[in-house]
């Protein structure tokens, strides 16, 4: 299993340089310095970003849902910070789970070897 952290402090820049099996993210005002330790990745597909964007609006700004409506309800209870960071990481588990679907089918088993081996199957 995979570490992830979200957005690395620029104090731990050098765990970058391990050979652990780490999701991290970097600000990229530390492309620079990470550009040989780093595999850029490119945005997700269009209505999974939107979707990231929209979730994660609601739980920052939850005013936002109802700022159009013509009678708005009377309270809306901001979340606590505790609250708000399983919010967020529920936001990312979701993402994540969507991006990841399906990766079973990549996978191709081998069994000329007493056990099973499985491997990933980068054409597929």
């Amino acid at each position: 299993s995979f570490t992830y952290v979200p957005i690395l402090p620029a104090q731990l820049l050098e765990v970058l340089s391990t050979p652990t099996p780490f999701i991290i993210g970097v600000h990229s005002i530390f492309q620079s310095e990470t550009q040989e330790l780093c595999v850029p990745l490119p945005l997700p597909p269009e209505p999974l970003l939107q979707q990231t964007r929209e979730a994660l609006s609601m739980v920052l700004d939850p005013e936002l849902e109802v700022a159009d409506l013509a009678f708005p309800p009377s309270t809306i209870s901001a979340s606590s910070l505790k609250m708000q960071d399983k919010e967020i990481r529920a936001v990312f588990l979701r993402l994540f789970a969507q991006l990841l679907q399906g990766y079973r089918w990549c996978l191709h088993i081998i069994r000329i070897h007493p056990e099973p081996v499985i491997r990933f199957h980068k054409v597929r």
